[in-house]
């Protein structure tokens, strides 16, 4: 990580992420058809064999969703990491301190895990990026801005639409349906692995 050697450009004040994902999970409800205010009501309010069908293709979207902005997020995120040494970027992306570094290291190593490299200047950290091949991204804090909050309010979608569809997957697993979780796979279009991890984790979930 870089050393006090290092002189930071000024932050890039980021949106409201905990709005962004507030208003990304009442989407996600609304779509598949439940209440917001009440989404421990989905078995009660809606049909599991239903639900479990829009519940693996709002994860499906997201996924495409996440594919697409992704990358151009972490591209722009590196370039002013390591070319613009901006300060406070973990909260600018919508990231935790941990989830920053963790998505650096992906971005230039392949390895989230990877150290990442110690900088005593800011010419030390152009350096290594220019030998480690990180993209200069232009508009970088543009495109940052208009990436993250993309990918952020997808991410929201999908784990809302996981839970869903894990407890559809619960709910068709006990009567009156008692469906095998290779009927369920079948049935929303999911490997059969999905199917049993889904419900392996609803009865975590409720304790049975």
């Amino acid at each position: 990580m870089p050393k006090a050697g290092v002189k930071y450009g000024p932050r890039i004040k980021g949106p409201d992420y905990e709005q962004i994902a507030k208003e990304a999970e009442t989407v996600a409800l609304t779509a598949l058809g439940l209440r917001p205010e009440r989404p421990e009501d989905l078995i009660v309010s809606a049909r599991p064999d239903d639900l479990v069908v829009k519940a693996a293709e709002a994860v499906r979207q997201a996924d495409a969703e996440i594919a697409l902005y992704q990358g151009e997020r972490d591209r722009a995120l590196a370039h002013l990491w390591f070319y613009e040494q901006r300060l406070g970027l973990a909260k600018t992306v919508g990231l935790s301190p941990m989830g920053y570094r963790r998505n650096l290291a992906a971005t230039v190593f392949g390895d989230k895990t990877h150290p990442l490299p110690d900088a005593e200047t800011n010419e030390d950290l152009i350096r290594f990026a220019e030998e480690a091949g990180v993209e200069r991204v232009q508009d970088a804090e543009t495109k940052l801005l208009e990436a993250a909050p993309i990918v952020h309010a997808a991410r929201a979608r999908r784990e809302v639409a996981v839970r869903v569809m894990q407890a559809a997957v619960l709910a068709l697993s006990q009567p009156p349906y008692e469906w095998s979780p290779e009927q369920i796979a079948e049935h929303a279009g999911v490997s059969r692995t999905l199917a049993y991890q889904h419900r392996t984790a609803a009865r975590k979930r409720y304790g049975l």
